[in-house]
C-alpha cells in the first residue's frame, strides 16, 4: 500500500512493484500533482495504471483523478477510532444552556489562514479556543496577542479531555483556502478531507463552521451531509454563520445527523477491509460510497450477515431480487468480513448486547432519513425478526419472509413466542421446500407457500449432453458448495476412501474446523478447486458423470439435524438445471435432499458406507440411467428459472399471495 506525497514515495513504491509482483493500492491523500506538480504526470501515471485499487481521501479527489487519469478511484475517508464514537447526540436542553464559543483543533496549514481567522474573531467578538500542537515553522503567533484577538490558544491536551471540550462547544472551525495561489495551499484545501472533520462529526456530533472557498473538499463534504455552514472570511458572514448554527433547533438538527453518521467512520475492521479490497480490485463493500445516502419508498431487505457468493443465501437472495432498484439492505453481523456488494445503501446495525428494546432504538436511528414500500426478511436470527417487526410497525407496509434455513422447527434459536409475531405480521410467508413449508404450516397453522432456489436463466440447460465416459473426469465426481458440518465431513472422507472413490470439490475450503491442507485433502481423496463464477462452474459441471451432496444421518451421529430434516442445499437445483448432471444424496433417505431426487429421478441416496457409495457411483455411471437422469433434468430445468423471478416476487408481496402457482405446480403437496 502506498499513500505518496513524495517523488521518492513513488520511485520506491514502483521498485517494490517490480521486484515482488504483488498487488498494489495507492491511497491518495494529498494532492502533489493537479493544484501543485511536486509528482510529474509519467510517475504518477504509471502508479496508478500498475495500482490494483486506487483510493482517494475526499469525494473530489477521487473525481478530479479520474477525469485526468481516467482510472477508478474509490473514496476512502479518514477514520476514527471505534470506541471514541458517540452515537446517541446530546439532548436539546443541554444544547441549550451551552456555551456559544466555537473550537479549532490541529494544525493551520497556512499563515494567511490564521492571520484571517484573527481578523474574523477581533471584529466579530466571537471566541473559539484552539487545541493543537502547530507547526512554528510556518506559522508565526503569540499566544498573547491570540487572546486579544478572541482566539485562546490550549495547546495539546489528552484526547480524553480534548473530546469533552469538543463535545461541549457550540460549533467547530474548519480553516481552508480562497484561491489557487501557492501560499494558499491549495494542495490541500481543494481535494484533501482533513481528518479532524470526519473526526469531530465522529467523536463530538459538533456542529461545523467551514470558513473560506465554498469550492473546497471540507466544505463539500459539510454541505453534502448537512453539518454546518460554509462562509468566506468575512466578519458579517462569519457572524451570521455562527448566529445560525447557535440555534438550539439547528444545534439538535446537526447534531442528530452527526450522530447518525458517526458510526460510518469506525476504523473497526478496516485492516482486512484494505487487504480483502485489493484482493478484489474494488472495495470490499460500498460503505463509503454510500455515504449518507438515503433512500425514498425504498425496498427493504433484511438478512443476518453479508451477501456473497460464500454462501448459498447470499446468491440466492441476490438472484431472487435480481436488478432492484432502490434497495436498503439490513444486517446485524459480518461473518466474512464486511464482504457485501449488495443494496443501494446498506446498514449494518449490530443487536449484540443490547436489549430488544435497544435493539430497536439503535435501528430507528440507524434508518432515519430512509422510507419502505416493502420489506423482505430472510430470518436466521433473532435480530432479523426483531428489525422486520420494528420497520413493519415503522413504515406500515407490506411484510414477507422467505425461510431458508429453520432456525425454529428442530432448533430453537428463534423463540416461538417471537416467530408467531414476526408471522402473524408477515402479509406473504415463502419457504424453499416442501418439507420447510409442511412443518412452519404444521407448527404456527399459517399459509406458507413456495419458492426454490432459483437458477439464472442463461446459465439453463435444456438439453442433455452424455460426458465422454472415458475421460479423467468421468472417473471422478464432483462436490460443490459448503460444507456446514465437520461431522458430515468426516464421514464423507471415509465414505469415498472406501469407496475408492474421488472428488473436485468446487466451494469455500474456509472453515474453523477445517485444518487439512490442500495437499492432505487430495491424500484423502478430495482436491480443493476453490469457489468459481457461476457461469464457468455450469460448464464445469457437464464434464463429471456425478455429483455428490453430504447430507444428514438423522441419527445420533448427525450434530445438525435442522440441516438434514428441513434443509434442501440449493446446490442440488444448480447441478440440475445447469449441467443435467445426476446426483448422489449421502445421507438418510428421509432428508430434504433425498426427498428431492427421489421426486425428479434425477439421483441416488446412499449411505455413508463405502460399499454402498461404490454400488451408487457404478449404478449412476450406467448409460442407460445417465441418459435417463439427464433426460428428466432437462425436462423440469427451465421451471427453476429465475428469469424474472424478481417480478414475480414483488406483485407477490403486494397481492399478499403468489402471482401464479408454478412452483406448487412444481411442487405439489403430496396430501
Amino acid at each position: 500500500m502506498s499513500v505518496p506525497y513524495f517523488v521518492d514515495d513513488v520511485l520506491t513504491t514502483l521498485a517494490l512493484k517490480e521486484q515482488f509482483d504483488v498487488p498494489l493500492c495507492t491511497y491518495i491523500m494529498d494532492d502533489q500533482n493537479i493544484y501543485v506538480k511536486n509528482i510529474p504526470d509519467h510517475y504518477l501515471k504509471e502508479l496508478l495504471q500498475k495500482s490494483k485499487l486506487r483510493l482517494g481521501i475526499s469525494r473530489d479527489l477521487c473525481h478530479t483523478y479520474e477525469q485526468k487519469y481516467q482510472l477508478k478511484f474509490w473514496f476512502l475517508p479518514p477514520v476514527v477510532p471505534e470506541n471514541l464514537i458517540q452515537t446517541q447526540p446530546r439532548l436539546a436542553e443541554e444544547t441549550a444552556n451551552q456555551s456559544k464559543a466555537g473550537i479549532l483543533i490541529g494544525n493551520i496549514w497556512s499563515q494567511g489562514w490564521l492571520d484571517q481567522l484573527r481578523i474574523l474573531t477581533k471584529k466579530t467578538g466571537e471566541v473559539i479556543h484552539w487545541y493543537g500542537n502547530p507547526n512554528r515553522e510556518w506559522l508565526t503567533f503569540e499566544e498573547i496577542d491570540l487572546q486579544q484577538d478572541g482566539i485562546f490558544f490550549q495547546g495539546f491536551v489528552p484526547e480524553d479531555q480534548l473530546i469533552q471540550a469538543l463535545r461541549a462547544a457550540a460549533y467547530a472551525v474548519i480553516l481552508t483556502g480562497t484561491t489557487d495561489e501557492l501560499e494558499d495551499r491549495p494542495e490541500l484545501a481543494k481535494l484533501s478531507l482533513p481528518s479532524r472533520l470526519p473526526y469531530i462529526i465522529a467523536v463530538a456530533n459538533t456542529p461545523i463552521i467551514v470558513i473560506g472557498s465554498r469550492d473546497t473538499a471540507a466544505a463539500n463534504f459539510v454541505k453534502e451531509f448537512q453539518l454546518g455552514y460554509v462562509c468566506d472570511y468575512e466578519p458579517a458572514h462569519f457572524r451570521q454563520a455562527v448566529a445560525s448554527i447557535c440555534d438550539p433547533l439547528i444545534q439538535q438538527e446537526i447534531r442528530q445527523r452527526a450522530a447518525r453518521l458517526a458510526s460510518s467512520f469506525s476504523a473497526a475492521g478496516m485492516s482486512e477491509w484494505i487487504w480483502r479490497s485489493l484482493e478484489k480490485g474494488q472495495p470490499l463493500n460500498f460503505q463509503f460510497e454510500q455515504l449518507g445516502r438515503t433512500l425514498a419508498d425504498a425496498t427493504v431487505v433484511i438478512t443476518a450477515c453479508e451477501m456473497n457468493q460464500s454462501h448459498g443465501t447470499g446468491s440466492l437472495v441476490k438472484r431472487v431480487v435480481a436488478d432492484t432498484p432502490n434497495i436498503l439492505s439490513i444486517r446485524s453481523m459480518d461473518l466474512y468480513g464486511g464482504d457485501h456488494d449488495f443494496g443501494d445503501v446498506s446498514l449494518y446495525v449490530s443487536h449484540r448486547g443490547l436489549s430488544r428494546q435497544e435493539g430497536v432504538q439503535r435501528l430507528l436511528h440507524a434508518i432515519s432519513g430512509h422510507t419502505a414500500k416493502r420489506i423482505l426478511c430472510v430470518p436466521y436470527r433473532s435480530d432479523d425478526l426483531i428489525t422486520a417487526i420494528a420497520l413493519h410497525d415503522l413504515y406500515q407496509v407490506p411484510l414477507a419472509t422467505y425461510i431458508m434455513d429453520d432456525q425454529n422447527i428442530c432448533v430453537n434459536n428463534i423463540s416461538d413466542e417471537l416467530m408467531r409475531e414476526f408471522l402473524t405480521k408477515c402479509s406473504l410467508r415463502l419457504a424453499t421446500h416442501p418439507e420447510l413449508r409442511d412443518a412452519y404450516e404444521a407448527k404456527y397453522g399459517l399459509q406458507f407457500w413456495l419458492l426454490p432456489a432459483v437458477v439464472p436463466d442463461p446459465l439453463i440447460s435444456r438439453s442433455p449432453v452424455l460426458p465422454d465416459l472415458n475421460s479423467r473426469s468421468a472417473a471422478v465426481g464432483a462436490l460443490i458448495g459448503s460444507l456446514w458440518s465437520q461431522q458430515w465431513f468426516e464421514l464423507l472422507c471415509a465414505s469415498i476412501k472406501n469407496a475408492g472413490a474421488k472428488l473436485d470439490w468446487y466451494g469455500n475450503t474456509k472453515y474453523h474446523w477445517l485444518q487439512d491442507t490442500p495437499e492432505q485433502l487430495k491424500q484423502r481423496g478430495i482436491n480443493p478447486c476453490g469457489l468459481l463464477p457461476e457461469e464457468q462452474l455450469a460448464k464445469i459441471l457437464k464434464l463429471y458423470p456425478y455429483v455428490i451432496v453430504p447430507t444428514g444421518t438423522l441419527d445420533e451421529r448427525d450434530d445438525h439435524h435442522e440441516l438434514s430434516r428441513l434443509s434442501l442445499p440449493g446446490r442440488i437445483i444448480f447441478a440440475l438445471a445447469t449441467a443435467n448432471i445426476p446426483v448422489i444424496v449421502l445421507g438418510s433417505e428421509k432428508t430434504s435432499a433425498s426427498h428431492f431426487v427421489q421426486r425428479f429421478n434425477i439421483g441416488l441416496t446412499s449411505a455413508y458406507d463405502g460399499k454402498s457409495l461404490r454400488q451408487a457411483i457404478e449404478q449412476i455411471t450406467e448409460v442407460k440411467t445417465q441418459q435417463q437422469m439427464r433426460h428428466n433434468a432437462a425436462a423440469v430445468a427451465a421451471k427453476f428459472s429465475a428469469k424474472g423471478i424478481n417480478h414475480w416476487l414483488w406483485k407477490s408481496i403486494d397481492l399478499g399471495e403468489p402471482c401464479d402457482l408454478r412452483f406448487e405446480e412444481l411442487l405439489p403437496r403430496t396430501y
